[in-house]
């Protein structure tokens, strides 16, 4: 058997900078290349991977999600001349995510990386379909199955040879001379607005790393968003305030537009301008067009089968500069927000806070998972008084969080998940991206639930398979 072993260098007990290692007869492979996000001491682990990237065969990108994908340029910067491995949609969303970050980088004391290492990033990638295995080399070969999270998201099925005697090879069928080793990336959820659910086809794994990040909750069902959200946009419309939505550019952005969309032609709120504030946004929203593919039969079947496109709306205003930015952000006339970044740690929802966190008419609406010491978890727990950018603000808007939002699979739609899929041959759950409480509370629910062998992935550490 060939000597393999994983160990991580991100998302051990977090939620970001998602960065592990499989290493097989000495050659290194990386699944995923993510930023660590949240305060200025995590964000600073960003300057230096600790990693010799020369040492790397290849890179597998499960999404593009920021967390996943935003130190690819660094690597890149850092000397790494190989390929990188997704799906078509997940090369489109993550170009735009990486110069977005790198353009963002140039306003700030140190960049890790600018357009340049883009670019020469976006020419490393090399894609795949879903469902079709692509051979890495002679002893490896990954295949990418839907994760159902976001547009292109990717589980990640790597396969190894299990024997390779002669009489191994002679004596065994060849189902039994492959290790199977799947990483999950994000794990989505059964019902999906945009997305397809979780691939559920995948040979049988041997070993499965697995996402937790909403380990130890549950989640609304995915229907509800439409009351809760027409409930808040009346709600806040009727008192002549205006609603902020923290959101991230990619997937969240788009669904809330599709929400949007579907509630205004039903008459359920009232037709008030819709702000996109995010040049990231608008351009991936440009990408969800042109990916219908990856589109669950509900979409298919409603617009895209009928020419429609699903992510427009009558009164949709992408914001096309700064200066307009601060126009909407200072105006007083009811209306819907959605500005980046999903964290209120950068992007242009600041200005948005900055000029309406304190007035009782408005609400800002979290729609998404808040990482702990960023801003957006402090306006999640109502904190009273709030610094942004170096100023303190009183929180006198109203706060309101519908959880229904979420792009993750909660425990038990991910306990759900495993067993639609062959586990007959699985050995161990490897526990990553998720939070100590998260992890130790999942962990002890899959015991609970037949899964005898679980361990949560600690930073650094070897683990043998």
């Amino acid at each position: 058997m060939s000597n393999i072993y994983t160990y991580s260098l991100g998302a051990c007990e977090e939620v970001t900078g998602s960065k592990h290692i499989f290493e097989i007869d000495e050659k290194k492979y990386m699944i995923d290349c993510g930023s660590w996000q949240g305060s200025p001491e995590t964000e600073a682990r960003n300057k230096d991977f600790h990693y010799p990237v020369e040492d790397l065969s290849a890179v597998f990108l499960t999404h593009a999600h920021f967390d996943h994908s935003g130190l690819i340029p660094k690597l890149i910067k850092d000397g790494y001349s190989g390929k990188i491995y997704s799906t078509p949609a997940t090369r489109d969303l993550a170009s735009i995510i990486m110069l977005d970050s790198a353009k963002i980088q140039q306003y700030e004391n140190e960049a890790y990386y600018e357009e340049k290492d883009c670019l020469e990033a976006i020419n490393h990638f090399r894609c795949a379909v879903y469902e079709k295995e692509k051979k890495i080399s002679d002893n490896l070969k990954i295949t990418f199955y839907d994760a159902g999270h976001i547009l292109g998201s990717s589980m990640i099925d790597i396969s190894v040879p299990k024997y390779t005697s002669f009489l191994s090879k002679l004596f065994h069928k060849k189902s039994e001379n492959r290790m199977h080793v799947l990483y999950t990336g994000d794990l989505g959820r059964e019902k999906n607005p945009i997305c397809n659910p979780p691939a559920t086809n995948m040979p049988a794994p041997d070993y499965i790393f697995m996402e937790s990040t909403y380990g130890n909750r549950t989640h609304e069902p995915i229907d509800t968003v439409y009351q809760e959200l027409a409930y808040a946009i009346n709600r806040t419309i009727d008192r002549g305030g205006k609603v902020i939505i923290p959101s991230f550019a990619v997937e969240r952005a788009q669904e809330l537009i599709y929400f949007i969309k579907v509630l205004m032609r039903e008459k359920k709120i009232p037709r008030v301008p819709v702000w996109v504030d995010s040049p990231m946004a608008s351009n991936a929203t440009g990408v969800f067009n042109i990916h219908p593919e990856c589109f669950n039969d509900d979409i298919k079947e409603r617009f895209i089968s009928k020419g429609k496109n699903p992510f427009s709306v009558r009164s949709l205003k992408f914001v096309n500069n700064y200066k307009e930015s601060v126009k909407v952000s200072k105006s007083t006339k009811p209306c819907i927000i959605i500005a980046a970044n999903g964290m209120c740690e950068s992007g242009r929802i600041i200005g948005h806070l900055k000029n309406n966190i304190s007035n009782p008419l408005n609400t800002i609406l979290i729609v998404g998972y808040m990482t702990e010491n960023t801003l957006g978890r402090k306006i999640l727990h109502k904190e009273p008084v709030v610094t942004i950018d170096n100023k303190e603000y009183e929180l006198k808007a109203e706060v309101q969080k519908i959880d229904a939002f979420s792009a993750h699979g909660d425990y038990k739609e991910m306990t759900n998940w495993l067993g639609k899929i062959d586990t007959s041959k699985l050995k161990k759950i490897f526990l990553i991206h998720g939070e100590h409480d998260s992890q130790k509370y999942f962990s002890e629910y899959l015991k609970s639930n037949g899964y005898k062998n679980v361990q949560i992935v600690k930073s650094g550490e070897t683990y043998k398979l």
